[in-house]
């Protein structure tokens, strides 16, 4: 069975995968930077689906193999879990192509390389949230992290439980994170802290915000 470290480690592989197509794209591209624009918002949002059908299968296949060390009585079987985003990310790469248009074009790899690595991650963590709020076992999920920055070391503190069904999975541009099922209170650890929770939130005000960076400054 496939451990944590080895599935995010196929999970860079299949990431890894989606950027080198995206980036041999780039290279290929000629014409005006309206046409080259125009290329991009065509082919990025295919290159993302292609591989986000693996990313998603990858953590169905993951969700499975953790479900079946902690044997719950219920079966339960992980469906792979791909939303539609094609217009989040064609508004995305629109904002990648924005350096076609001026003197210096030379930011527009690293923007299209933001893009594609956390709309093909995405896939992965949405299959383990979906499916653990559908699966009667699972108790929860946990993050996976190696280090990182502040907010990803907090969120995934001590093996910290998302309990919450409405909690969402933080991800900054090239975060690297992945997310985890938990069956047992017991073999995990303890729930996630109000400011864990806070900071998963879609929306926070101006103040929360700074007391979250007065916190991850004072914490980590």
């Amino acid at each position: 069975m496939t451990s944590a470290s080895e599935s995010k480690a196929a999970l860079q592989l299949v990431v890894g995968a989606a950027l080198d197509s995206a980036t041999s794209l780039l290279g290929r591209l000629a014409g005006s930077p309206r046409q080259q624009r125009s290329a991009l918002l065509e082919a990025v949002p295919s290159i993302v689906s292609h591989f986000s059908d693996g990313s998603s299968a990858l953590a169905a296949d993951f969700y499975d193999d953790e479900r079946e060390r902690a044997a719950p009585p219920k079966l339960y079987i992980a469906e792979p879990v791909v939303v539609d985003r094609v217009e989040k990310i064609r508004r995305a790469v629109a904002w990648a192509a924005d350096p076609l248009f001026t003197d210096d074009p030379s930011a527009t790899p690293g923007r299209l390389a933001e893009v594609v690595q956390l709309e093909t991650s995405r896939p992965y963590r949405d299959t383990i949230l979906e499916n653990r709020k559908r699966d009667p076992s699972a108790v929860g999920w946990r993050r996976i992290t190696n280090g990182g920055c502040k907010l990803c070391r907090m969120l995934a503190d001590r093996g910290a439980i998302f309990m919450d069904t409405t909690a969402r999975f933080a991800a900054h541009p090239n975060c690297k994170c992945t997310a985890q099922p938990v069956f047992s209170t017991d073999d995990y650890g303890e729930e996630a802290s109000v400011m864990q929770y806070m900071a998963s939130q879609k929306r926070s005000t101006p103040t929360s915000r700074a007391r979250l960076r007065e916190y991850l400054n004072t914490n980590y």
